[in-house]
């Protein structure tokens, strides 16, 4: 029997679904994109319409290889970064589902040395929050 509790309760995933794969969007994000910073994490958006994207918002993950020379590092923050967000996800949906807006979002790693998840996860929910500030929604 499920309680009306755990229908409250939200899930802490990151599905495929939720990833950010369409070249034709990624290429568009960059070149149209609106940036907002909380360092060390950029993120780059856009608005886009219900026919492109399944999800509420699509993700990108992104850390650069001149940072760091070392896959193992690139990947150790690119795990850390999708914590973060899957943790601090459920507010910015949210607020996109209220707008009845989608997105796309890639998220970049901006700084030369390595950060904590606790810190990444403060981080990043401030970018999320700069990022609704900056559409303006309520």
């Amino acid at each position: 029997m499920v309680t009306p509790f755990l229908l409250k309760m939200s899930k802490n995933t990151f599905p495929l679904k939720e990833h950010l794969k369409s070249k034709r969007v990624i290429d568009r994000l960059y070149a149209e994109g609106t940036s907002v910073t909380a360092f060390p994490l950029r993120a780059v958006f856009i608005e886009i319409s219900t026919e492109e994207q399944e999800p509420t918002a699509a993700i990108l993950i992104n850390v650069a290889k001149r940072r760091f020379r070392h896959a193992v590092d690139r990947n150790l923050l690119k795990r850390r970064i999708r914590e973060a967000y899957r943790t601090g996800k459920h507010e910015f949906i949210d607020t996109l589902k209220n707008n009845n807006s989608k997105m796309a979002v890639a998220i970049m790693y901006i700084d030369s040395k390595k950060s904590s998840t606790e810190y990444l996860c403060k981080k990043m929910n401030k970018l999320l929050q700069n990022i609704i500030t900056k559409k303006g929604f309520k």
